[in-house]
């Protein structure tokens, strides 16, 4: 970029996921690497560079003599493949070979360092030598870990000191575990939709998020300035004066209709006509619950376990209890329930064994697994019903398909609440027991689920992807992905009915439930629970109370009578901005 392009206004458009304004320079995470320019050098810059180098070096050792331990204390034959990473890093001519063209060419390292591990690894690609293969995979791996350390886009050690947005082909949950949230102000994403897991973190962190920002990571560069606009799903780079003041303007107007909402956050949302509505809160991370109870939130409607699973997959017993307590004792005296491990689809256990899924998503994904690993289903059960003596802790089972599952996993649970308690601990005997409905055959057999627990959980994003077969994550069938498709709605009311019939209570913890849109809808079905992002607990209330329930209920019939998704969808947004259209302005 020249000098006139670094004072000159470029905007992209995308598509916002999370609202909100961040101004603060970029982070590119990189999940490919371009050859690197062969930038020139001064005689003087030399010592420098090879110093940046060698401290590349030395973080990737540390890192991997690091990972390394972990094998070696779980006996894993595994920690052998470190070993010859670490030869691999010291070998000792490929460190004379670096150093003696960087000085005599006078050629950044990182050109020098890179260009040369890859004429390593052309040598030893696609040879039929079985071992010779997997040495050209561990160059590969040192290298890119080296260059990533060079670049400073290692997840695990970002390298970055001040706040900043993200730029990133995609997050996957595994990513955003590892990322220094406090220093993160939004995420900018070439690929993902509304209901991707980045979006739904996103919007669970009150962060502003945009996506479909096609080929940005190779527009943009670490330390460029730009403004994120999760409201129009806008990324500026070299935002002019004039366009930050116009951003500062428009939030201080939306700084004060949030204030407005803020004074009645604490009330509860009860219609015109008294239906209460408990509007409860997602969480993901156990340091979102000082926000949570500030939030309003009548209790935690889902935490999603697998999160903490996946910033430690061999954490222990002890610590996954230690965790969950430390959860449980901050939001009390409200509720938090617990869903237990929903891994598999896009959320992949790096220690998951054998070939990749051809479909994860139709495949072992959710309580198939718990029940697949009984040793850390028993894990998490254990942790969890320790927590739960020391406040009001539920326990919900993700992605079941059928009753059979739902009793599988009970029992697996009475046999760790039968062991606690021989060791001599007494567990509580109201601990709420739940199962999610998220797929289409649980909905339809959710009379038979609900005789076997307490409650009942509508994952909507889930359960409108398999039910119209529409990958969520996928944009080019993201306008299929309808949540007022009448099949969907048929399968809410046939859950909320079976719930009702059992005496049970039935929440919606999905991103339907935030769509202030669907309000009127979802109320008029009867959901007396719904479970959003901490952001979102005050929008919600607010809407719920200016409703009124016999309104909506007969908006339900009429709607239930039609057939085309727009038009549903236009429907109950009608009623929406006519009756509380302060939230849309």
């Amino acid at each position: 970029m020249n000098l006139a392009d670094k004072s000159t206004e470029k905007i992209w458009q995308g598509t916002a996921v999370s609202s909100g304004v961040a101004h603060a320079v970029v982070h590119v995470l990189k999940d490919h690497f371009d050859e690197p320019d062969e930038v020139a050098i001064s005689a003087d810059e030399v010592e420098s560079d090879l110093a940046r180098w060698h401290a590349a070096l030395e973080v990737t050792r540390v890192e991997i003599e690091a990972v390394q331990q972990i094998m070696d204390e779980q006996g894993s034959s595994e920690a052998d493949i470190f070993e010859a990473h670490l030869l691999i890093l010291h070998d000792n001519s490929i460190l004379k070979q670096v150093e003696k063209t960087v000085r005599e060419k006078l050629i950044c390292v990182d050109a020098v360092y890179y260009r040369l591990m890859c004429k390593h690894m052309d040598a030893l690609r696609g040879l039929a030598d079985s071992y010779l293969r997997e040495r050209f995979l561990d160059i590969k791996d040192v290298t890119h870990r080296v260059m990533r350390h060079l670049r400073g886009e290692m997840l695990q050690h970002p390298m970055f000191d001040d706040q900043v947005i993200i730029i990133a082909h995609d997050l996957t949950p595994s990513d955003t575990v590892q990322l220094d949230r406090s220093k993160v102000l939004g995420f900018a994403l070439e690929t993902g939709s509304a209901n991707s897991h980045a979006a739904i973190i996103a919007r669970s962190l009150a962060l502003p998020a945009v996506v479909r920002l096609h080929n940005i990571c190779d527009e943009l560069h670490s330390g460029d300035p730009v403004l994120l606009d999760g409201d129009e799903g806008l990324l500026i780079l070299n935002p002019s004066p004039a366009t930050l003041a116009k951003y500062r303007s428009r939030e201080e107007q939306s700084d004060a209709r949030e204030d407005a909402l803020q004074i009645t956050r604490h009330e509860p949302a009860i219609t015109s006509d008294g239906f209460k509505v408990d509007v409860c809160a997602n969480a993901e991370f156990i340091e979102e619950m000082d926000a949570i109870r500030d939030s309003g939130a009548e209790q935690v409607g889902l935490f999603r376990t697998e999160f903490l699973h996946l910033e430690d997959p061999d954490g222990s017993e002890d610590w996954l209890a230690e965790c969950y307590t430390k959860a449980v004792k901050a939001m009390a005296p409200g509720e938090i329930i617990f869903r237990t491990l929903d891994i598999g689809g896009d959320k992949v256990d790096p220690h998951a064994s054998g070939e990749p899924e051809p479909n994860p998503f139709l495949g072992w994904r959710g309580i198939r697994v718990s029940l697949g690993r009984q040793d850390l289903f028993r894990k998490q059960l254990r942790a969890l019903l320790r927590a739960a003596c020391h406040g009001r802790a539920g326990i919900m089972f993700p992605m079941v398909c059928g009753v059979e599952e739902v009793r599988a996993a009970r029992a697996l649970l009475d046999q760790c609440a039968s062991e606690l308690m021989a060791e001599g601990l007494k567990i509580p005997e109201d601990i709420q027991i739940g199962a999610m409905i998220e797929i289409p055959s649980a909905a339809m057999s959710a009379d038979l689920i609900a005789a076997e627990v307490d409650f009942l959980s509508l994952g909507t994003n889930d359960l409108i992807q398999y039910t119209l077969a529409v990958d969520r994550l996928n944009e080019r069938v993201a306008d299929l992905y309808q949540p007022t498709h009448i099949a969907v709605l048929r399968l809410i009311q046939m859950t909320v009915a079976a719930g009702k019939k059992a005496g049970i209570r039935v929440c919606i913890c999905g991103e339907m439930a935030a769509d202030i849109e669907l309000t009127p809808l979802l109320v008029g079905l009867g959901l007396s629970e719904l479970s959003v992002a901490s952001s979102q607990v005050a929008r919600i209330k607010h809407a719920v109370r200016k409703l009124n329930a016999a309104e909506c209920s007969r908006l339900a019939v009429e709607i239930m009578q039609m057939s085309s998704a727009p038009e549903i969808l236009a429907k109950s947004r009608s009623m929406a901005e006519t009756i509380y259209p302060e939230l849309f302005a």
